[in-house]
């Protein structure tokens, strides 16, 4: 170690002042908004390292190197220096590394100061400007006796219980007086249920900020919970700012008789059979999802429970016994309203409430949430009703008319139709119902479909519809993502497809011939200007009900389909007088060539016919069927204007046929 004079003191006519820009020593470890530069004791153990930044201008090309110096004053006296020898060309480091031995740093306790000096290529020397001023300090605070210990301001009597904690939330302790104090001193409490315990760190610390106050310092009530019920102890050491530490005090012993706390908590569970499927959906939501909360050590009765369901808590409830359910609302469940629902794995915890202390939190488990929707969401939700959705229109395909199916629609059935909802996907499903049942119909969305857009069910099936009087039937549709549904307001359907009246068949006003009593070329009357059937009248006829008569052939001897397109016939008409309701309504099939010929041979046709009332099918007939046979037995068949002779058995001959 050197003692050399203070630089920048002139001792020879050689000395030039110095004209370099300087700046401040870095010193890792020591605060430097410190004013004293306390040196903590943690770097008292190894030699100082001191950062010098790079000073401008640095040393050039061809220029003699820069000689810097470091500097340890004591008292105004440099007790150590050290040099460091700078040369070009660059680059330079930003700082310059240089030490303070460990045996300079430790050789005394007390204010220091550190600077150094930089000198030029011409021989000018720099001097730093301020001096930075640190402090060693290596005197530890000293106990003035090993038996001392803390003394309780409020003494536990007879022991430290729930009701001692409460009125003293922080437990206040009276310091016996030791050497060394100084502002900024720190006491370590340390608890323990041993009369001797091994070193460990601290379980609290109180700052005596000034060495001025009294040696009164306090411990937080919690702290004290850490310890277990029975004989208990607190010991205690001083710190100064710089790090130096007494000794452990000897132990104050204490009895501790408190509430034990909550511990050993399980993981939560969804209480079943909610979550069985490993899948919260909206059905789920909407019988109730509940977290349980199963037997933990320490319960206490006034325990409360909160459930954080991905971060969003419940309500707090009491902890009224085991096991205990917490609800999940819809608005926890969900989120805000303004969050995007997606299909997600979320985390799900509880807290543990005693009082004031800081709750007792579990661990997660992870549960699988899905509750997005096929369409628009709704104030009501997870409500199956979502009246926000497009409600559904029904057409008769015969009927043709918005909301109204009859017996026009017999055996086509209806289609429901529906405007789309947002933002509809590929795949998902509308289902329709009548009548709360089904789904009698469906509607699969397709690429491209897109919001608003009129969409078509599958048909709507007669057998559905039919025996069915209702003026206002419930028709309505959900959505499905596959995950979830919602379900459509109803519409309204007048249906009218109930059981009809049933009147008797209409009646031939021809003779059938032979002894298969058919429609021949020998009936009377003739059957060439047509084929003529008499509605007979009936008490249940009223005026304007209109009658469709109808009539269809058949290529066969049984009646059996297909029908002959050319021979169907239909002819409305209408009970206008009251003559007409007490005589009856007379039809003529015609023309003879079209609706009958066709069957000509052995062929079979039926008649019948329906009441309409007000616009609604309110009854038909039965109906009559016939054979016919049109045939010559020479080859041919009778036309108008033939002359036929008949046998007794209805056999016909054409004595002259017509245009021969």
């Amino acid at each position: 170690m050197s003692r050399t004079h203070i630089p920048g003191t002139k001792t020879d006519d050689s000395a030039l002042p110095g004209v370099l820009s300087l700046l401040p020593i870095r010193i890792p470890g020591v605060n430097p908004a410190d004013p004293t530069g306390l040196i903590p004791a943690g770097l008292m153990l190894a030699p100082l390292r001191v950062l010098i930044p790079m000073w401008a201008p640095p040393p050039e090309p061809l220029d003699t190197p820069h000689i810097l110096k470091l500097f340890w004053a004591r008292a105004g006296v440099v007790v150590y220096s050290d040099d460091l020898v700078v040369n070009s060309p660059p680059p330079f480091p930003a700082e310059h590394e240089m030490f303070i031995p460990l045996v300079v740093l430790r050789a005394q306790s007390g204010p220091v100061e550190l600077y150094y000096s930089v000198t030029d290529s011409f021989g000018g020397e720099t001097v730093l400007d301020p001096k930075r001023t640190l402090t060693v300090d290596m005197n530890a605070p000293q106990l003035l006796n090993p038996a001392d210990h803390l003394e309780f301001v409020v003494t536990p009597s007879p022991v430290m219980d729930e009701d001692y904690l409460s009125n003293n939330p922080q437990v206040a302790f009276e310091v016996p007086v030791y050497t060394g104090r100084d502002d900024g001193d720190v006491v370590h409490f340390y608890l323990s249920n041993l009369a001797n315990p091994p070193i460990a760190g601290e379980d609290g610390t109180y700052e005596l900020v000034s060495s001025t106050d009294p040696l009164i310092a306090v411990l937080p009530a919690d702290v004290f919970r850490t310890l277990s019920n029975g004989a208990a102890y607190i010991f205690f050491r001083i710190f100064d700012r710089a790090g130096n530490f007494s000794d452990r005090s000897a132990g104050l012993p204490f009895q501790l008789a408190l509430t034990p706390l909550p511990g050993n908590l399980p993981l939560p569970q969804i209480v079943p059979p909610r979550y069985d499927d490993l899948l919260i959906n909206r059905e789920d939501a909407r019988a109730g999802v509940f977290v349980r909360i199963r037997a933990y050590t320490g319960w206490a009765p006034t325990d409360h429970v909160i459930v954080y369901w991905k971060g969003r808590p419940t309500a707090v409830q009491p902890v009224n016994g085991f096991p205990c359910d917490v609800e999940i609302p819809w608005s926890v469940l969900r989120g805000p309203l303004t969050a995007v629902l997606i299909a997600e794995t979320i985390p799900v915890r509880y807290e543990i409430i005693r009082g004031v202390l800081p709750p007792f939190p579990s661990f997660n488990i992870l549960v699988n949430v899905n509750l997005t929707v096929a369409g628009q969401d709704h104030a009501n939700a997870p409500a199956l009703l979502n009246p926000e959705l497009p409600i559904a229109q029904v057409w008769g395909l015969t009927s043709n008319t918005q909301n109204v199916v009859n017996h026009l629609d017999n055996p086509a059935g209806a289609r429901a139709r529906v405007l789309l909802y947002e933002n509809p996907e590929p795949g998902q499903i509308l289902r329709f119902f009548w009548n709360g049942a089904g789904p009698v119909a469906t509607y699969t969305v397709q690429f491209g479909d897109v919001e608003g857009q009129l969409v078509f069910s599958s048909v709507i099936p007669w057998a559905v519809m039919e025996g069915v009087i209702n003026p206002a039937l419930p028709v309505h549709y959900t959505t499905s993502n596959g995950v979830n549904d919602q379900r459509s307001s109803n519409t309204l359907v007048n249906v009218n497809t109930g059981a009809l009246l049933q009147f008797n068949a209409p009646v031939l006003k021809h003779s059938l011939v032979g002894p298969a009593a058919k429609l021949a070329c020998c009936s009377k009357p003739e059957i060439f200007d047509g084929v003529g059937w008499h509605v007979l009248p009936d008490p249940r006829f009223e005026l304007n009900d209109v009658v469709r008569l109808l009539w269809e052939g058949f290529p066969n001897n049984g009646w059996e389909p297909p029908v002959i397109d050319e021979s169907r016939y239909a002819e409305n008409q209408t009970f206008f007088t009251l003559e007409q309701l007490e005589s009856g309504l007379h039809f003529l099939v015609q023309p003879y060539e079209e609706k009958v010929v066709p069957m000509r041979d052995h062929g079979t046709a039926q008649v019948w016919f329906q009441v309409r009332r007000g616009g609604a099918l309110i009854g038909e007939s039965l109906p009559r069927r016939i054979r016919i046979d049109l045939n010559y037995p020479a080859g041919g068949y009778c036309q108008a204007g033939d002359e036929i002779q008949c046998s007794n058995d209805g056999d016909p001959t054409r004595v002259e046929a017509k245009n021969n």
